[in-house]
Formats: C-alpha cells, structure tokens, sequence
C-alpha cells in the first residue's frame, strides 16, 4: 500500500506537477468567490452556486483558504492534484476489495490516473466535484462488507458518511442505490437482501429530490431529446478502447461505437458467466453514472472520468478471470495484462501532457486578463457602482478550441464578460484580493442604480479603459447595453 502511495505520489508530481504553476481558469473563480463569501457567512457552507448544488467543492475551498491564504493559485491546484491522487489509490484499494490482486489493483489506479479521461477534473479547480463523488462511491466500494463478512459500527458509520458525502459532490449522485444494490448483491446474491440498504439510501435520494426541486425550481435548460442519448454510452466505449478520438459535442452513433458496445458486453459476459466477485458493481459503477446526464447533449472530458473508472475494474477483472479459467495461459495472460497497461498508460500520459498544453494555453488567457484588471483595480475599490463592459469580440477560448494539442475540448464562453473568460465580480475579487471585501454583482442595476453616480470601466483588447466617473451610471450603462456590448455592474462591499 505505501509503495502504490509513493509511486502513485511521483506520479502526479511528474506528470501533473507543470500545472502548478498556471493561472486559475474559468469558474474557479466564482468558486473561489463563494467559498470566501462563506468562509465569513458559515451559512453559505451549504448553499447552492447558480443552482449547483455541490457544498463539499466548497469545504475544500475554504480549507485551501486556511491553508493556502486566500489568493494563491498553486495552493488551490496542490489540493487539486492530491485529490486526484488520492482517487486513483483509492480505486487501487476498492479493486483489491473487489477481488483483484494487489498488482492489478495497482495498475487499475495507475491506468486511470494516468488517463486523459480523468485529467481535467484535475486541471480545473471549479471541477473538484467529480473526484469527490467518485472517492465517496469508493470509500463506500471499500467500506461494504462482502461475502462471510458482518455490519459493524464503524462500517455503519463510514458507509453513512460516504453516502452523505456522495450527497455532498454533486448532484449525479442520486444513482446511489444502484451502487449500494450492487454491492449488496455481491455479498448475498440474494435480491430480497438488497431491499432494506436500498430502501433507506433511495429514501435519503427522495428527500434529496424533494429538497431540491422545492429550492430550484426550474428545469436545467441544456437538457435535450436527441440521437446524442443513443450515442453517448457507445461513444464513450469506442474512446475508452483507443477505436476513436473523444469528442464533447456533436455526438452520433458510429460503428466503431457499435463494435466497441458488442467488444464490452463480451468482457461483461464472460465476466459474468465465470461468476467473477465484483462484476456487478464494476458494471454500475461505469452504466449508472451517465444516466442523470444522458439528456445533455455533450460530453466533456470530466463526464468520463467516473465511468471510466468502472471500465477499468471490468476489463482487470475480466483478465483476472481469464488467467484463473485457463491456468495453462496463466503466464502468458498476465505477460499480456502487463504489456496492455503499460502501453495504455505510456498513450494515457502523452495525451495527459497534450491535454497540459491545451489548458497552458487557457492558462496564459486568464493571465492575461487578470494584468489588465489588476491594472484599473483601484477603481473599483471606491466603493461606488462599476459599470464593466465588454467592448471586445476576442474569445481565446473558442481559438484554444479550434487548435488543441490534446483531446477537443468544450469551453463556456461567457458572453457579457472580458474575453468571455471571467465572472466579472470574480475577477475584480480576485485582482483586488483583500480578505475583508466582497465584489458583487448589482441586482437589477437598471433601476437599482437610476440616479446614482458610478465609474465606467470599458474592456477593449489590450485592456480596460476608465471613462471615470458617470452622474448616471444606469443610463451610462444602458447606452452601452443597447448597442450590443455586454455589461456587468458590479460593487465592492465589506
């Protein structure tokens, strides 16, 4: 176990280790913004961000606040990069309680975090969510007593605990039961057994549900009907098996997403009539966690990394059942599992390393914003409302998206915002970065701020302009707004 911690450790300090020294990109900054807002307002510690619903992204923000000191970017990606770590020996241990050896175990952690399914969970901070769910499923994998083995308190309360911080992660993790079915399945093979742990986790789902309907009303507005729901699990096969190059939009069915469905369903049925222990829960762990995002129509990197891990344990687990259902090839199947993960590995971590590219790039955009802003930070620091508008069509990231290095990658372009890159309230947080102060957004400027005198910060390329300070600053505003220009109105305050 020390030995996969040290290596797995070297790891992401080889492969990953560059990443350090980036700038925060994209949403971190709002989160970031949200976790220092609650660091002072403990309320906001279970609060939503924009109806996402994920607290424990908070917690560790706010930790990294403590720890790191409010504004250091290598601090926020140090946790990052742990975390992802810390993922990848925790699936090493779920395989080994899954059943596989203490090697294949291994190359099970070592194949996924090594892979450019998983990568961008790491890259970007705002995306902890993903890993933290993952890790609360396989704590709950490892916590799970399996066949001869009984309840006791201390796996009662570590199982709670995972459940709670599934609950936590991210709101996907709803498909609990299913997982929590299956592992009980392996330990009794008896369907009757399931009810009761099903039956009290789907409950806590129900409530869950309930509680978040009620606080969010309104229905996510990217989810769609459309031949993407046929092609996303066959997509995602025909990646996982290197038949083609992932791609996070436009998905369609193609043979070679075919081929690698019927390549898969031969793995899941040999596994399943040699009666492999942990097959069942491999499985769910790679189907179920797609389903809550079936209806959205895309499929960014950081949606595989969960089935992913699932794919992995199938495949391990279906080689560990060839060597012991052909004793004779025993050699030969483990040579063969050894040369297989290491190539895979060896293909995962140069398209790790393009995918680094890629987000250096991203990178260097968000740098480049963030000296401007720093350079007109004064302005906004006078206490009085701040009209930012974007006088500018440059949008790095759609050129980022149209020559990546790695994996074609799909980036939210915020329209209203400099460069499309920042939360505009975020930024100027970020650039002004005083503990004792909040930059936010100004509710309903148009009559919020009808009268009242206000400075005008206009973004064009190369920077902002200070128009200094308007006696209308709504009206100001408003001029800019009908002409087609984006406007944010933002304002400090304690």
């Amino acid at each position: 176990m020390i030995l996969v911690a040290i290596t797995i450790a070297g790891t992401v300090a080889i492969l990953y280790g560059p990443v350090l020294s980036f700038a925060l990109t994209g949403d971190s900054y709002q989160w970031i913004q949200h976790a220092h807002l609650a660091a002072h307002r403990p309320a906001l510690l279970l609060a939503d961000l924009d109806t996402f619903y994920r607290p424990s992204t908070t917690w560790t923000l706010v930790t990294d606040r403590l720890v790191w000191g409010g504004y250091d970017a290598r601090g926020y990606r140090t946790t990052s990069l742990a975390l992802h770590g810390i993922v990848a020996l925790a699936l090493a241990v779920a395989g080994r309680r899954l059943g596989l050896g203490w090697i294949a175990a291994a190359a099970v952690g070592a194949v996924w975090l090594t892979s450019p399914f998983t990568d961008e969970s790491a890259f970007v901070v705002a995306y902890r969510f993903q890993p933290l769910l993952l890790l609360s499923w396989l704590v709950l994998i490892a916590t799970w007593p399996h066949n001869g083995e009984s309840w006791s308190r201390s796996r009662i309360v570590l199982a709670a605990a995972a459940v709670l911080a599934a609950a936590a992660a991210k709101e996907t993790w709803v498909v609990t039961p299913a997982l929590v079915a299956a592992l009980e399945y392996e330990r009794s093979r008896s369907w009757r057994a399931i009810l009761t742990p099903v039956i009290l986790v789907g409950f806590a789902v129900a409530l869950y549900l309930t509680l978040y309907f009620v606080a969010f009303p309104t229905s996510k507005s990217y989810f769609e009907l459309g031949p993407h729901i046929a092609a996303k699990v066959p997509s995602q096969l025909a990646a996982f098996f290197y038949l083609e190059e992932s791609v996070p939009d436009g998905l369609s069915l193609t043979w070679k997403g075919v081929v690698a469905a019927v390549m898969f369903m031969a793995l899941v049925v040999g596994c399943v009539k040699w009666r492999i222990p942990g097959t069942v829960v491999a499985i769910v762990l790679f189907v179920v966690p797609s389903v809550p995002t079936m209806l959205v129509p895309y499929m960014p990197q950081r949606y595989l990394s969960i089935p992913y891990a699932g794919f992995v344990l199938v495949v391990a687990l279906w080689m560990t059942g060839v060597g012991v259902r052909y004793p004779r090839w025993q050699v030969a199947t483990r040579g063969g599992c050894a040369a297989a993960a290491g190539l895979v590995i060896v293909i995962g971590s140069v398209t790790v390393r393009a995918d680094l590219d890629d987000h250096r790039m991203m990178a260097g955009a968000h740098e480049r914003l963030l000296s401007e802003a720093f350079d007109v930070r004064g302005s906004v620091l006078e206490g009085a409302p701040v009209a930012v508008v974007r006088d500018e069509q440059t949008t790095p990231l759609v050129e980022i998206a149209r020559s990546t290095v790695g994996y074609p990658k799909l980036f939210f372009v915020r329209q209203d915002d400099p460069y499309g890159l920042i939360d505009a309230a975020a930024l100027f947080e970020w650039v002004v970065a005083d503990e004792e102060i909040h930059v936010e957004h100004v509710d309903d400027w148009v009559r919020g701020c009808e009268g009242l005198s206000g400075r005008l910060l206009v973004h064009r390329n190369g920077g902002f302009v200070d128009f200094g300070v308007e006696g209308d600053i709504a009206t100001e505003a408003s001029r800019w707004l009908s002409s087609g220009r984006g406007v944010r109105m933002i304002q400090v305050s304690p």
